[in-house]
């Protein structure tokens, strides 16, 4: 503000004052708002209204409405850099001030500054307030943009990030799955660091139970995209049942895929082990689970993720799980009554302790054929420890 401008304001503030010898906190306010409405210049509104805000009565929203509406509408007629920032400066106050006035009515005057405006800091703030004063009826209008700039900058990559942050923000608090969904792929996107981060962040505070919308990204996403999603949904705090349903989903769309790329292979195993880990950790009965460990079983693309699939299925007990260990265990009986056996005898032992866990008496009759399937001693006494723990039943 130059001296001149600055005596313009003061000169207005003291007749103010001079007019009312002694002002209440709601008179104050009034007098602060006809200065403003008396005010010729932004630069001099822009020093009134910092006054005007510091009464902190929110009996101001009409007047802040009003007056964000006039500066939308005038915004056209800047013509000056220095017009440009003093208006700027001045929705940016308003702005923040209806965001903690917690004004919903100021909603689409606000979502008109935003478009009205050319900073990217404005406009972030814009959609922050929108945010605050739960602007619901906005959640798909951000929802689009922010899915917009999570496909590439488009020119100014930084201006987008600022915007980015501002989507994030409103969409924090706006909620819903295809805002989580869109948040969830900024955490994952071209952004900076901390834009990721401040995504990343918003997700805990968005859906208690966001499977839905992980199950939605794991059927259509890359592989590593994939372990993301399963990562996301069994750290939140969704039911066990839909964390165990959106392992079971993980492990599938872990089978899928055939590749030979070295890179993606092992993505894809990464998603299996995790998914796998989850069922033995979540202690899984799911009967959808059953089919895809018999798969891995069965693929056999890596020992550890074979061993940690038949112990899931030991954990599982079902009648149909003990019949899937069953017949791999008669299999690895009469490999061993030929003389074909494998070298490594851990999917063995593994098969047997885990028809044990399953304390299911349909595993019997393949524990007791360890005896006499030519093992040795240290293997038939495991199988015995197996069928104890049946009868322990």
């Amino acid at each position: 503000m130059n001296r001149k401008t600055f005596k313009n304001v003061w000169y207005i503030v003291l007749l103010g004052f001079l007019a009312v010898p002694v002002l209440w906190a709601g008179e104050a306010s009034e007098m602060w708002k006809r200065l403003y409405q008396r005010s010729t210049s932004l630069e001099q509104k822009l020093a009134v209204m910092q006054n005007l805000l510091e009464q902190d009565d929110p009996g101001l929203v009409p007047t802040l409405i009003q007056s964000l509406t006039e500066l939308v509408v005038g915004s056209k007629n800047l013509r000056s850099s220095t017009e440009k920032e003093n208006w700027t400066q001045l929705c940016r106050l308003i702005i923040r001030a209806l965001g903690n006035y917690k004004a919903t009515e100021s909603a689409n005057v606000i979502f008109q500054c935003f478009e009205a405006a050319e900073s990217p800091i404005l406009k972030s703030e814009a959609l922050t307030t929108m945010g605050k004063i739960r602007a619901t009826e906005y959640t798909e209008r951000i929802t689009l943009l922010l899915r917009d700039l999570n496909l590439k900058p488009d020119g100014d990559a930084v201006s987008q990030e600022i915007i980015a942050y501002g989507c994030i923000n409103a969409l924090e608090k706006l909620k819903g799955n295809q805002a989580y969904k869109q948040v969830f792929l900024a955490s994952r996107g071209w952004y900076s660091k901390r834009i990721k981060d401040r995504a990343a962040a918003a997700l805990a505070l968005m859906s208690e139970d966001p499977t839905e919308v992980l199950a939605e990204l794991l059927r259509e996403s890359s592989p590593e995209m994939k372990l993301q999603a399963l990562q996301t949904g069994l750290t939140s705090s969704a039911p066990q049942e839909k964390k165990i349903s959106l392992a079971v989903l993980a492990l599938e769309q872990g089978l899928l895929e055939q590749t030979g790329d070295v890179r993606i292979q092992t993505q894809l195993g990464s998603l299996r082990s995790t998914a796998i880990n989850a069922l033995i950790n979540l202690q899984s009965k799911s009967p959808d689970s059953l089919a895809p460990l018999r798969k891995v079983i069965e693929l056999n693309y890596d020992v550890n993720e074979r061993l940690n699939a038949v112990l899931a299925l030991g954990i599982n007990g079902s009648d149909e799980a003990t019949k899937i260990l069953s017949t791999f265990l008669d299999q690895q009986n009469q490999r061993q009554l030929r003389g074909t056996q494998e070298a490594d005898n851990r999917f063995t032992i593994a098969l047997i302790r885990a028809l044990g866990m399953t304390k299911n008496p349909l595993a019997r009759p393949v524990l007791q054929a360890v005896e006499y399937s030519n093992y040795t001693p240290a293997m038939v006494r495991i199988s015995k420890e197996a069928l104890q723990q049946i009868e322990q039943k």
